[in-house]
């Protein structure tokens, strides 16, 4: 079964001030690393991009700049991410398995996509996620309403791994807005399976955070 990579960058980036996919890291562009990771997978044939209407030119330039010649299209995203990813899948072909990965997570590597993908094959839908570590609080405003037990809890972040006829059908059995693609899954009655997040995965969400992913990547290749 052939393997596919969904890479979402077309995201506003409100707190961050700008496109944050095209942002400079450690001299090169943010999306560079997510398409790499997915170049260097050897199991991957086909990566297609979502981006910036606006930007579709620079990500071009990007992909023959660094021979990422598994990248097959680049489409312009939606007004939601759901709307993106579904802009997305109608560029892939019809049956397969697809990691969606948001382009704001730079430090995916080709081992955690090998994994994912394996895991897949055997479960249809899967996600990377951590265990929740830290105290929960629920709030109101400024104001701690509740401590929330931490049982049970995972902080999910992407690739996240579906058999794309699976994904698709959950895609159009919903048109309501999802904050990543395992909840349309869920919508549909069917389970979604976690395995742990290898190493650091942080989403970049402010401009505080290109320091921190520079810092990463710098410790993985000394």
């Amino acid at each position: 079964m052939p393997w596919f990579g969904l890479v979402a960058g077309a995201g506003r980036g409100r707190r961050f001030r700008g496109s944050k996919q095209l942002a400079p890291l450690l001299g090169r562009p943010v999306l560079y690393y997510s398409l790499a990771a997915f170049q260097r997978c050897p199991g991957v044939s086909q990566v297609v991009v979502v981006a910036p209407q606006t930007r579709l030119d620079d990500v071009l330039g990007l992909c023959r700049r660094h021979r990422l010649t598994k990248v097959v299209a680049i489409v312009p995203g939606g007004r939601e991410r759901t709307d993106s990813v579904r802009l997305g899948l109608a560029a892939l072909p019809d049956s397969g398995l697809v990691a969606v990965h948001d382009a704001a997570r730079p430090l995916v590597t080709p081992e955690m996509l090998e994994s994912g993908f394996r895991a897949c094959v055997r479960y249809r839908a899967v996600t990377f996620g951590m265990e929740a570590t830290d105290t929960l609080k629920r709030v109101e405003a400024d104001r701690i309403r509740q401590t929330v037990s931490r049982a049970g809890i995972i902080l999910v972040q992407t690739p996240q791994f579906f058999d794309i006829a699976l994904l698709r059908a959950a895609h159009d059995r919903t048109r309501s807005a999802a904050t990543d693609d395992c909840a349309l899954v869920e919508r549909l009655g069917l389970e979604v399976f976690w395995i742990p997040t290898p190493g650091p995965n942080p989403k970049m969400t402010t401009r505080a955070d290109l320091a921190l992913c520079a810092a990463l990547l710098k410790a993985r290749c000394p």
